[in-house]
């Protein structure tokens, strides 16, 4: 099921023609406030510069609000500093969901004929990030940390000129995924050993780290104030916490082989059985990455596989599914595919 998140925009303003770029102003009660749209997308440009890992639960777009920076000038590609900010404050506004819209408020006005860039995350506060107040529309800076909470993050970037067309319709925000979704799945390669599993946990991971949502600069090493590209910037490499740890007790499935690893039975709960990483080497230059678990028959033996070498990037799901076989042999079997999101159809009234 692929994943599409649209919020639509109602502007009650009535929109004056335009016909290109020019330095023509129009008096403010006349402009059309700006409304923005916006959906989620599996791709995304990265550049990873470390390693780290962050984990979160999966949440639909409206139950959480979405921070926005803007500016705007007169002529295009110009860094933050050099232009006006769009709205009231510096800092991030915030585009809520009120239960059956999207607002915020005080409104921003289009400047026909302006250039305008937007770079927004998502959510816009949560108990696993911080972002760093030095953020503004050029350098978005989110710090992650595991053990603080369990939110996704998501970030979108939209630059173009304030021409009749533009502001006749919604800013496209297209949020695309910062993290790597991880799923671990077992199985039982005959039907002769029925088992439980019990409990399982991830060890070997940097849990802390950096996320840079900024721009991009040509072959020459000249910023392009008008692109997108995340960075990743991780801290300490550490072989020993136990982290995604999950206990219960679910059946493992039986017959299961190489040739159908999705029939393996999922370990973790919750919505498509998937916790998530910030992009890194999995059994890295930093340290090697284990996934160990318990059985009912095993008891308190605790069975070990070291995971092998994989760089987890953004907006891809990796599923590892361990297979038990016959005199304790265990394969890892690795499925990566693009990201899935959810549609939302929810109109966003701008009062």
């Amino acid at each position: 099921m692929k994943l599409i998140v649209k919020f639509f925009v109602t502007v009650l303003v009535p929109l004056l023609p335009l016909l290109s770029c020019s330095k023509e102003k129009v008096p403010q009660p006349q402009r059309p406030s700006i409304s923005f749209g916006s959906l989620s997308e599996a791709q995304v440009q990265s550049r990873s510069t470390g390693e780290g890992v962050v984990s979160s639960t999966t949440e639909s777009m409206k139950s959480a609000p979405f921070g926005v920076y803007g500016t705007y000038a007169s002529t295009p590609g110009l860094k933050k500093i050099e232009g006006s900010n769009v709205f009231n404050s510096s800092a991030a506004i915030s585009v809520a969901h009120n239960g059956t819209s999207w607002e915020y408020s005080p409104l921003a006005y289009w400047s026909f004929n302006d250039y305008y860039r937007f770079r927004a995350y998502h959510p816009y506060s949560g108990n696993a990030f911080t972002v760093l107040p030095s953020s503004d529309v050029d350098l978005i800076s989110i710090d992650y940390k595991v053990v603080n909470g369990n939110e996704d993050l998501m970030v979108a970037f939209w630059e173009g000129c304030a021409t009749e067309s533009v502001i006749s319709t919604r800013v496209p925000m297209h949020f695309k995924h910062c993290l790597s979704g991880l799923r671990i799945n077992v199985g039982l390669t005959d039907d002769s050993s029925a088992d439980q599993i019990t409990e399982l946990y991830l060890s070997g991971l940097i849990p802390n780290g950096t996320m840079l949502y900024t721009y991009d600069t040509d072959a020459g090493g000249v910023a392009d104030y008008d692109t997108a590209v995340i960075k990743w910037i991780a801290e300490t490499f550490d072989p020993s916490t136990l982290y995604y740890r999950w206990k219960g007790s679910k059946n493992i499935a039986q017959n299961v082989t190489s040739s159908n690893p999705e029939a393996a039975t999922p370990v973790f709960d919750g919505t498509e059985n998937m916790v998530f990483t910030i992009p890194q080497t999995c059994s890295g230059s930093k340290g090697d990455t284990y996934v160990s678990f318990k059985t009912s028959k095993g008891g308190e033996t605790i069975q070990t596989v070291k995971l092998p070498t994989t760089e987890w990037l953004p907006g891809h799901i990796y599923t590892y599914t361990l297979l038990m076989a016959p005199k304790s042999r265990i394969d890892v079997l690795i499925s990566i595919k693009d990201w899935e999101g959810v549609e939302i159809n929810e109109d966003i009234h701008i009062i």
